[in-house]
C-alpha cells in the first residue's frame, strides 16, 4: 500500500475520532460510535483506501468491540480516547 494512502487513512481516522471526542462530555459518543465507524469506512472506500486487515481499521474494530462487550464505562471511555490518541499521533506526518 502506498504510504500516502496509509497516512490519509490515519488523517481520516483522526477526523472521525475528533467527532467522537467532541461528544464525550454528554456521553452520546458511546451511542454514535457505530455510526461514526460506518462513516469512516465509507470515506476510506470513497478514497479507494483498503479496509481489510489494516491496523487503522483494526483499531476501530477493537474500540467498537470494547463498547459492545465491556460494561465498565471507564474502560469504554479509555478505548475511545486511545483510538483518538493513536489517530492523532499516526496522522502526523513529518515532511
Amino acid at each position: 500500500m502506498d504510504k500516502a494512502l496509509y497516512n490519509k487513512a490515519w488523517k481520516i481516522s483522526k477526523k472521525y475520532t475528533t467527532i467522537l471526542m467532541e461528544h464525550e462530555d454528554n456521553n452520546i459518543h458511546f451511542e454514535i460510535a457505530p455510526n461514526i465507524y460506518s462513516q469512516y469506512l465509507c470515506e476510506l472506500k470513497l478514497n479507494k483506501i483498503q479496509t481489510k486487515n489494516k491496523n487503522y481499521t483494526q483499531n476501530w474494530q477493537t474500540m467498537i468491540n470494547t463498547l459492545n462487550n465491556n460494561p465498565k464505562e471507564s474502560v469504554c471511555r479509555a478505548s475511545v480516547k486511545l483510538l483518538h490518541q493513536t489517530s492523532v499521533q499516526r496522522s502526523f506526518v513529518n515532511n
